[in-house]
């Protein structure tokens, strides 16, 4: 959580000097006195302090670093630079920025005020950095989930199988573990049957899939039909057809004890849609379009406090707010359908629910009952396959829908996750 403290310290003065960036280019340093109004003393590994201070100077300052450095002044962290803007406030008179203590080896904040190559530097004592990352950080803007066909099994097809508990395994890409899966020494988020039975269905929280027949009868599933997102925990479901994956095959199965059965799903639609929540769009869209890169300690502790925000904004009943006018609780589901009533069946009309362009927001709750754990995540949906071709007459006709299977759609995921070794 942010900490803002206001007190004084002493002005330290910036002198003119020469000396080299990154790339060996010359800088220049200029004459600047600033005086830090926040207090560092005792900070925590990840968890971000505001960093405020008066500036005097003559130059125009137009952006702040932070980096931890030891007594010799040597950087021991990452330089965590700003301009002006959304995520620091600077000018020639005061700056205000957010660091994250990204090393326990530092003993010194470095504050460099910069005007354009040239530089202004401070160092203040840190008395300690102490406690380890709250998780870690998943990013792949170019996840493509297939939905898989209906393998067979000594269940479903015991002409093929006739042994009991044997069947079919898939190396397809179709379940998606937020929590993340350790697989051959690896943690894994985008994960195949194969992969999922082999650990039996640890940590699994959505399968993508083509809704078409039931696996284990081999019938149509009457009112829903085509793609949708099914959490894990509930393949077994009879509007869903995955129920083949759900099979013990060779002593291994998705079992719904083991998978994410917290993970949920929040859709927040694009203009598109009639009843379009501009406000929260807008929000989630600016979280995601901010979260960069996150490869280093500073960037993923960067991109873990943003997507933070989902909880401190829609979800803050977990952070113990009960004020009813300011409480919010996070509003999930457990599947999301591309299209509702698509099915022969059904009496409704058919509804298109996502289009490439929409968000859907996740989480899940770890820990335990006494003490859980929140994560948070968006995925935005990037392309969806052309289901045109299988829509006869307002529904998607029963032998055509077959045609989706094997086809992928492609997410662009940014979300917390926990630390596994």
């Amino acid at each position: 959580m942010k900490k803002i403290f206001l007190i004084a310290a002493a002005a330290l003065i910036g002198f003119a000097a020469c000396n080299k960036d990154d790339g060996g280019n010359k800088t220049k340093s200029f004459d600047a006195t600033f005086e830090l109004t926040s207090e560092l003393g005792d900070l925590t590994y990840g968890e971000p302090v505001t960093v405020t201070g008066t500036v005097v100077t003559e130059a125009s300052v137009d952006a702040v670093s932070f980096t931890g450095v030891d007594d010799e002044g040597n950087a021991v962290g990452e330089e965590q630079k700003y301009e002006n803007g959304s995520e620091a406030s600077v000018s020639s008179t005061a700056i205000e920025g957010m660091f994250f203590p990204d090393t326990k080896d530092m003993t010194q904040l470095q504050v460099t005020l910069w005007s354009g190559n040239a530089t202004a530097s401070f160092t203040f004592p840190v008395t300690s950095v102490t406690g380890e990352m709250k998780g870690d950080v998943y990013i792949n803007n170019s996840a493509a989930f297939t939905a898989d066909v209906m393998e067979p099994n000594h269940q479903n097809s015991p002409e093929l199988y006739p042994e009991e508990n044997t069947g079919a395994g898939s190396d397809v890409k179709s379940f998606f573990s937020m929590p993340g899966v350790v697989i051959d020494g690896q943690v894994e988020h985008i994960l195949s049957l194969n992969q999922l039975r082999s650990v039996d269905g640890q940590n699994a929280s959505f399968v993508f899939c083509n809704v078409w027949k039931s696996t284990d009868k081999k019938v149509l599933i009457g009112s829903q039909r085509g793609y949708a997102f099914q959490i894990a925990n509930n393949l077994g479901s009879g509007t869903m057809g995955r129920q083949c994956d759900a099979y013990e095959v060779d002593g291994h199965a998705i079992r719904p004890e083991n998978a994410d059965a917290n993970f949920l799903m929040d859709l927040v639609r694009g203009s598109w849609y009639t009843d379009y929540d501009a406000e929260k769009f807008t929000d989630i869209d600016r979280i995601f379009i901010n979260i960069k890169d996150a490869e280093t300690p500073f960037e993923k502790m960067k991109a873990f406090w943003q997507l933070g925000e989902i909880q401190r904004k829609y979800d803050n009943s977990t952070l113990g707010e009960i004020d009813p006018d300011k409480l919010k609780s996070f509003e999930g589901q457990k599947y999301l359908r591309h299209y509702n009533d698509a099915g022969h069946s059904a009496t409704k009309e058919m509804r298109e629910n996502f289009r490439a362009g929409d968000y859907i927001v996740i989480k899940t709750t770890r820990g335990t009952v006494e003490n859980p754990e929140y994560y948070y995540g968006i995925m935005q949906i990037r392309l969806i396959p052309d289901v045109s071709g299988v829509i006869v007459d307002g529904r998607f006709d029963k032998e055509l829908t077959e045609n989706l299977f094997g086809q992928s759609i492609y997410l662009d995921i940014k979300t917390q996750c926990e630390i596994l070794d």
